[in-house]
């Protein structure tokens, strides 16, 4: 089904934050017309904080970049689900850094089983300044049907790892922050 509304929010921290002041990261997505899935994020730092990426990474290798998530990323936890509590189904990951840099998984048991994916399309336009960052992605969903409930998490994580903040969609529950909890994916489409 077509969700020409985009939907836009702004996500909340999770719980264990650090302290100072801390980015502010709005998302908004719909489903387009040929059933991709289209994300725009936009964070915004506060006054005096600056990007946490490097260039050790590749910009077009998906595969290659694991650790990715170590630096500041914004993040598409994607599943397509036969019916709403199908939360068993494999799911996608797809993250992107300030820098452009991706990173992909399909996740057939969080922390158990996964691979990268032979092939994932998706494209990504990204307009990074000091303060702002905007990243639009579009991704074909692997395994979606038109009509079929869309659940998933859009996430950031930011910050160096004395200072890393997680931001959540739907935010985790655990005390540590850890969006690898499909029962927890909220439905977006």
């Amino acid at each position: 089904m077509f969700n020409s509304v985009s939907v836009r929010t702004t996500l909340p921290p999770h719980p264990a934050v650090p302290a100072g002041p801390l980015p502010t990261v709005q998302v908004g997505w719909r489903l387009n017309a040929a059933s991709w899935l289209e994300v725009t994020f936009v964070v915004t730092l506060p006054p005096g904080a600056t990007w946490h990426s490097t260039t050790d990474f590749s910009t077009t290798d998906y595969a290659r970049n694991w650790g990715l998530w170590e630096h500041d990323v914004v993040e598409v936890f994607v599943q397509a689900r036969p019916f709403a509590k199908a939360s068993a189904t494999p799911y996608h990951e797809l993250q992107i850094s300030p820098l452009g840099q991706p990173f992909a998984l399909c996740i057939d048991e969080p922390r158990r089983r996964y691979h990268a994916p032979r092939t994932l399309a998706y494209t990504k336009e990204i307009c990074c300044t000091a303060a702002c960052w905007r990243t639009r992605l579009a991704m074909q969903v692997p395994g979606y049907q038109p009509g079929a409930p869309l659940f998933g998490n859009l996430t950031a994580c930011l910050g160096p790892a004395d200072q890393r903040g997680h931001f959540a969609l739907a935010p985790s529950t655990s005390e540590v922050p850890d969006f690898h909890r499909p029962y927890e994916f909220i439905q977006l489409v």
